[in-house]
């Protein structure tokens, strides 16, 4: 196994090792020419992301048209190309020579035609301590984005009770939903702390289907906390950043 360090694409491979968390990660391979068509093929929609990347910067999305058109979208940028060799020439002056990952694109659960995902952030205080959930927040693209990364996109930080409101969903599923999102992300810092055992927090993009399935998107070993400073009750900060403190 390769070094974790930053590399996405390695802490996606560990914790698909485990039978928990493999249902609840959108399958995800190496850039290649072959893995693109593959992929396409299987899922007509899918995420190119860099395995070394942050903050939503270099995320392409590839959708199949047809059998040889496809569309290109990146930021607020959309591309329709015709044919498999030119479309996937375009995309390497895209990517240029980083190293890149196709992830299947999960069908999230939109707010006004938008896609969310939530930030989840899970913290001990030190390295002997007990994992624990100290935060989370709904991340909304802007309009045509593909992100919901807020500073790529320009979208907005909805608590988890108001993004539930606008989703329509009932307190008995909203329930289930957070139960699941907890024990996925615990289960899943379980996994990395193996290979990362003095590390004290994780941030998990969590994504929610339309039938309500929980994904991980990604997990994220730096996370960002200022999506939850935007929120109007700022208990969630002060928690994660007491946490942060080791208090």
């Amino acid at each position: 196994m390769a070094k974790i360090g930053k590399n996405k694409y390695v802490r996606y491979l560990l914790l698909k090792e485990s039978e928990k968390l493999a249902p609840h990660l959108p399958e995800t391979i190496g850039f290649s020419q072959s893995a693109l068509w593959e992929m396409l093929s299987k899922y007509s929609h899918v995420i190119l992301k860099p395995v070394i990347g942050q903050r939503g910067k270099g995320i392409i999305k590839v959708s199949s048209m047809d059998s040889e058109t496809y569309e290109i979208h990146s930021e607020l940028e959309k591309t329709l190309i015709r044919g498999k060799n030119e479309t996937y020439e375009y995309l390497l002056t895209k990517i240029g020579n980083q190293s890149y990952m196709i992830q299947y694109r999960i069908a999230l659960a939109e707010i006004n035609g938008c896609p969310i995902d939530l930030r989840v952030m899970v913290q001990r205080k030190k390295i002997e301590d007990p994992w624990k959930v100290t935060g989370k927040a709904v991340k909304v693209a802007g309009s045509g984005f593909i992100v919901t990364n807020n500073e790529r996109s320009n979208g907005t930080i909805l608590s988890v009770k108001e993004a539930m409101e606008q989703l329509s969903i009932n307190k008995q599923t909203k329930r289930k939903i957070l139960k699941k999102i907890d024990q996925v992300t615990i289960d899943a810092v379980e996994v990395l702390t193996q290979y990362m055992p003095n590390h004290r927090a994780f941030g998990f993009d969590i994504g929610i289907d339309n039938t309500n399935h929980i994904w991980i998107i990604e997990a994220n070993r730096s996370p960002m906390v200022s999506h939850f400073k935007k929120l109007s009750n700022q208990r969630q900060y002060e928690r994660i950043m007491r946490y942060k403190k080791g208090e």
